[in-house]
């Protein structure tokens, strides 16, 4: 996700307002970070064109350990590449760089809208005037979600385990054989600032605490191929399990992609490498390599991936009305009001606005 940001100060904090492009590519929050072996500077590209309507982004980095701000650490963003995207038919058109975040290029001609069947290359012209293009991605269909819904799920109430909702998918694979599928999911949750709950049930000695939304993502080598399952109907595939670390309204969206054989072949080395070393920071894994590569020597591979996909995407939104407010607070107030903020991988505090988002079931329709 790509988006223009205001920064305002309230209540002691900085907060972040969103802009015009709220509901772009969320991957981009969410960065690869690519096992590296090599210490020296490689491209990475990371980002799609797909069947919605433009903006697509692209990011153009350098290998380095990124995290999950928008921000970019500045030696590690390209700045001052050209960069064009093009099909099949010889449709073309350049990607401008974001000036708030140098590492961003987007691509806004609507004239490229990607079409399912066309095949789509990326092309880079780097500062220094090395080139790089891809392998063109032709852009299969995908089939709609069915059905999206949440089940909620109790942990065992002898551990600290945070309860949660299990978003699971249906959709319906296609006869012909061949399709390979990537999801992403994420959610708008509540959460609880200061050291007590927004009622002040916990401590009633401390004035009652604060409440923000924040979003939550979930993994991104979230993918299956249908070679075991072609033709059948994909039944409670779960996307995306979202804790509660406070209570109140959690607003979904899930996004169901087609790739590539080789784009899905990438997506599941990732996910290999991420449970081989535990972590993508582990010393000496190999290096992810993807389908971009050097003009002048093609075998000067960048790492990362420039996709073409399909998108179906739907939105729910999930309360906590039937949940024990009192219960809840007494059983994780001791991990949400310690004297640090409990770690919760995929939620990003630091991007919590106010109010939650508005029109979630009817944005883009």
């Amino acid at each position: 996700m790509i988006l223009y940001l205001y920064i305002l100060i309230g209540r002691g904090r900085h907060y972040i307002v969103w802009g015009l492009l709220l509901s772009s590519l969320w991957s981009c929050i969410d960065p690869v970070d690519l096992p590296i072996r090599q210490t020296e500077h490689r491209l990475v590209v990371d980002g799609l064109i797909t069947d919605e309507a433009p903006p697509y982004i692209i990011k153009l980095t350098y290998s380095g350990n990124l995290n999950r701000s928008l921000l970019i650490p500045d030696e590690l963003a390209i700045n001052g590449a050209m960069a064009t995207i093009e099909d099949n038919l010889g449709n073309r058109a350049p990607l401008v760089q974001d000036p708030l975040n140098p590492a961003y290029y987007l691509m806004r001609d609507a004239r490229l809208q990607g079409v399912r069947g066309r095949a789509y290359t990326l092309r880079v012209k780097l500062p220094d005037g090395s080139q790089y293009v891809s392998r063109p991605e032709v852009l299969a269909p995908v089939p709609p979600i069915e059905q999206l819904y949440a089940t909620y799920h109790e942990s065992d109430p002898n551990t600290l385990l945070f309860n949660t909702f299990l978003v699971q998918i249906d959709t319906k694979d296609p006869p012909t054989s061949g399709n390979f599928y990537r999801w992403q999911a994420m959610s708008y949750m509540p959460i609880w600032g200061g050291a007590n709950d927004p009622l002040g049930y916990y401590n009633p000695a401390l004035k009652s605490g604060e409440g923000e939304y924040a979003p939550f993502y979930g993994a991104l080598t979230n993918v299956l191929s249908d070679q075991l399952i072609n033709g059948n109907r994909i039944k409670g595939q779960l996307v995306l399990t979202a804790p509660l670390v406070a209570l109140g309204t959690q607003y979904m969206e899930v996004r169901q992609y087609s790739l590539s054989k080789t784009a899905y072949q990438y997506w599941v080395l990732y996910q290999e490498q991420l449970a081989r070393t535990g972590t993508i920071f582990d010393p000496q894994p190999a290096s992810i390599e993807g389908n971009v590569r050097a003009v002048a020597d093609t075998n000067k591979l960048a790492l990362g991936y420039f996709g073409a996909s399909a998108v179906s995407r739907q939105r729910i939104i999930m309360n906590t009305d039937n949940i024990n407010y009192g219960k809840f607070v007494t059983r994780f107030g001791p991990v949400l009001f310690g004297s640090t903020l409990p770690i919760v991988p995929g939620l990003v505090r630091e991007e919590a606005q106010l109010a939650p988002p508005s029109n979630w079931l009817t944005y883009g329709k």
